[in-house]
């Protein structure tokens, strides 16, 4: 996904300035306030089953594991799950590493979505960052908010966990509001240019917007894989992605 668009929005999510304590709303991690305490991984799908965590550099591993709500099967997704998902996070987790866990949103039905989504990947929650994939691409529900809405409501009430969302930066602005009244953080797509590069300390236009995660190439190259890599920076460390991890709505 490229998507070079100029502009800035506030720093999501409620986080006070300088607030490092465990009460207050994970999600409102700042790129301009924790720009020095990252982390760098990379995020697959069913189009990189040739992935090996074992043979690649990364300090996290995001990797999406269903599409929709069971209606679609191809490429190695079967019924709306990727067979070869739980290979990777279960490889994560004997390798010590942090793991993510994605959701591709395809518009038929925010409440069934975000059943199967849970179902799916139970025993995740609370091991690995769950992740809402809110594309153009195959989503019928674009461009509905209301859609996004419902699904991350129904989400949360099922497993009391706040999932990133991911968009990209044309759509930023779009989704933002909703995101913040689930007190969920936003995970960015904007890339500089489509030249192979390695992980990056501080990608272009960072302190551009403020948002919890941040990919920021397609086109990455690390050693242990020959073709293209998606990679992304997290803004805070392990102890703030863990966070992320264990965040359950107030009661």
């Amino acid at each position: 996904m490229k998507t070079i668009v100029a502009g800035s929005v506030p720093c999501a999510v409620g986080m006070r300035s300088g607030d490092t304590s465990a009460s207050m709303s994970v999600h409102g991690l700042c790129s301009k306030q924790y720009k020095e305490k990252t982390i760098h991984g990379i995020d697959i799908s069913n189009w990189k089953a040739d992935f090996n965590p074992d043979a690649v550099p990364f300090d996290f591993l995001v990797v999406q594991a269903t599409w929709g709500a069971g209606e679609f099967t191809g490429n190695g997704i079967v019924r709306g799950v990727w067979t070869g998902a739980d290979a990777r996070i279960q490889r994560c987790i004997v390798l010590g590493k942090p793991f993510g866990y994605m959701h591709y949103i395809r518009g038929v039905g925010a409440e069934a979505e975000a059943r199967f989504f849970t179902v799916n990947t139970l025993g995740y929650v609370h091991r690995g960052l769950p992740c809402v994939d809110w594309e153009a691409a195959d989503n019928l529900a674009w461009n509905d908010v209301g859609y996004l809405d419902r699904f991350l409501g129904t989400y949360i009430a099922l497993t009391r966990v706040k999932p990133l969302v991911y968009v990209q930066r044309s759509a930023m602005s779009a989704v933002a509001g909703i995101a913040a009244a689930h007190d969920c953080g936003l995970w960015v797509a904007q890339y500089a240019d489509d030249a192979p590069t390695g992980y990056q300390q501080h990608p272009w236009n960072e302190d551009a917007y403020g948002c919890a995660m941040r990919q920021y190439s397609s086109h990455g190259r690390l050693p242990g894989y020959a073709g293209d890599l998606d990679l992304n920076v997290f803004y805070g460390d392990r102890t703030a992605w863990n966070k992320y991890v264990l965040a359950a709505p107030s009661v």
